[in-house]
């Protein structure tokens, strides 16, 4: 008994010293096995390898861990590579699969990197993380990345990937990020991806992937983020995407989806995103909507909806970003949209609209931008149209609007675009505009605007565009205007001389710089 008490320690201090002695072994293989793969870089040369080197620092003869973008555990074995960004150009046929055995991560993401995904990638049995995003790789994604089980991450974005993607993929239980977008994949979106019960983000935009969207990812109950859109893909959108409860943003659009907006995505409480636009989508705008209180926004264009627009959608008091245009929708404007306290875009332009513009649109303090064109809208223009003094673009030509210009628009100097041509807008055009000192574009043409051009549009000095042709205008062209536009040398460009009998009284109209004016068919003289 006391010759083994006096051994133990002997024995313990040998086991260690073998230990360290494999572990220094293992450690010194895994170092030729990178400065392998190091000299199939064809920029091995870039800073941030030079480290990469034995013989500079005797510290590093045995070990990579002191090397740049290398981590290694307690037994200096690798568990970690990251060169995210750093230029490096090659292949992965010589990488070191086979001899890191212990490696979580690989990152090498932004690089110029080629070639294939080789398929003795399964040799990293506990890979957790991999990101080979925006590179050059091509061909197909390897199916043996399915039997890399402990993996959390897959970022394969950005490549010239084609093929499928594999059905092994929903194998991968502990996956919570997949990222396949903007390559050149094509076939259907796997029903398989319905076992990734733990994945929080799906991202396969910008693809060639086709066919019908999978029912079964509505039972991704902890879905965050879901990116489906430029892709060839059809028929509707599943209505049970109402389950994922916790999902913030759904992007479908530049798809071929068809049917209706299911109701129950009224369900989808945590969503802050919806996409859609540039569909086949038809029907009604779910009222469900109005129950969406996190919305900050809501694309819905270029589709084919019709019916009228959904009162519930004043409800979503974290609205930024509305748009609405070309769809069949009708009806009249919503007064309730005058309660999105936080709204910065409103597009309803080209549908069949009709009654006036709600007066309540004045409350939308926030209001940037404003497109009303292309409806049947009647009546005045809004007193208040900008009344939180933001407005900068402005379009509601189109209609069969009546009228003057509201004050509110008078002196709003924040005015960048205003297009308000082919109404029956009436008034004294002198008194009805103001000074402008943002405007670049304003269109006032087929109105019925009468009085003289204000010398006021001399001091719009950013203005490029006015038109004000077939309205009832008379008087001079003011001096001020071409003053303004002048360049320094005395030269002007884009002379638009008149088309009307009265041509030969127009050849004196000042030139402007970098400026088109069109006064088509009025009355002025000199």
């Amino acid at each position: 008994m006391k010759s083994f008490t006096v051994l133990a320690p002997l024995l313990l201090c040998v086991t260690l010293l073998f230990s360290s002695l494999n572990d220094a072994s293992d450690s010194a293989a895994e170092a030729l096995a990178i400065l392998k793969w190091k000299a199939s870089i064809q920029s091995q040369n870039h800073s941030v390898l030079l480290s990469w080197n034995t013989s500079n620092n005797p510290n590093t003869k045995t070990s990579p861990c002191a090397w740049f973008g290398i981590h290694c555990n307690h037994a200096d074995s690798v568990t970690k590579i990251n060169l995210t960004g750093y230029g490096v150009k090659g292949t992965l046929h010589s990488f070191p699969f086979s001899s890191l055995p212990n490696l979580a991560e690989l990152d090498l993401s932004i690089n110029e990197l080629y070639g294939i995904i080789p398929h003795n990638i399964r040799q990293l049995s506990k890979l957790t993380y991999l990101d080979l995003s925006y590179n050059q790789f091509s061909g197909q994604i390897p199916p043996e990345i399915s039997r890399l089980v402990h993996l959390q991450t897959l970022h394969l974005a950005g490549n010239q990937l084609n093929g499928s993607i594999p059905q092994g993929l929903g194998q991968l239980k502990f996956l919570t990020d997949l990222a396949l977008c903007s390559n050149k994949l094509n076939g259907s979106i796997p029903a398989s991806l319905d076992k990734l019960s733990r994945l929080l983000s799906l991202v396969l935009f910008d693809n060639s992937l086709s066919g019908p969207i999978p029912p079964e990812l509505g039972n991704l109950r902890n879905l965050v983020e879901v990116y489906l859109d430029t892709n060839r893909l059809t028929g509707p959108i599943p209505f049970t995407f109402g389950n994922l409860r916790k999902l913030s943003v759904l992007h479908m659009f530049n798809n071929s989806l068809s049917g209706s907006i299911p109701f129950e995505l009224g369900n989808m409480e945590s969503l802050s995103e919806i996409s859609l636009y540039h569909n086949n989508l038809s029907g009604l705008i779910p009222t469900s909507f109005g129950d969406l209180r996190h919305l900050t926004l809501a694309h819905l264009y270029e589709n084919q909806l019709s019916g009228p627009i959904p009162e519930e959608l004043g409800n979503l008091n974290s609205l930024v970003d509305l748009e609405l245009s070309e769809n069949q929708l009708n009806g009249s404007i919503p007064a309730s949209l005058g309660s999105l306290s936080n709204l910065e875009i409103l597009h309803v332009r080209d549908n069949r609209l009709s009654g006036s513009i709600p007066n309540e649109i004045g409350n939308l303090m926030k209001l940037i931008v404003l497109e009303l064109d292309h409806n049947n809208l009647t009546g005045n223009l809004p007193q208040g149209i900008c009344r939180g003094g933001s407005l900068e673009y402005f379009t509601a030509n189109d209609n069969q609007l009546t009228g003057p210009i509201p004050q509110g628009l008078k002196n709003c100097t924040t005015l960048k675009r205003v297009y308000l041509e082919r109404n029956r807008l009436r008034g004294n055009i002198s008194e009805d505009l103001g000074v402008y000192p943002n405007l670049t574009f304003i269109e006032l043409s087929d109105n019925e605007f009468f009085g003289e051009v204000s010398s006021n549009w001399g001091l719009c000095r950013s203005l490029q565009s006015l038109s004000i042709a077939r309205n009832n205008l008379s008087g001079t062209i003011p001096a001020e205007i071409g003053k303004s536009h002048e360049d320094p040398k005395g030269s002007y460009m884009g002379l638009e001389m008149c088309r009307t009998p009265a041509e030969k009284q127009c050849a004196c109209w000042p030139r402007f710089w970098d400026c088109y004016l069109n006064m088509k068919q009025d009355s002025f003289q000199g």
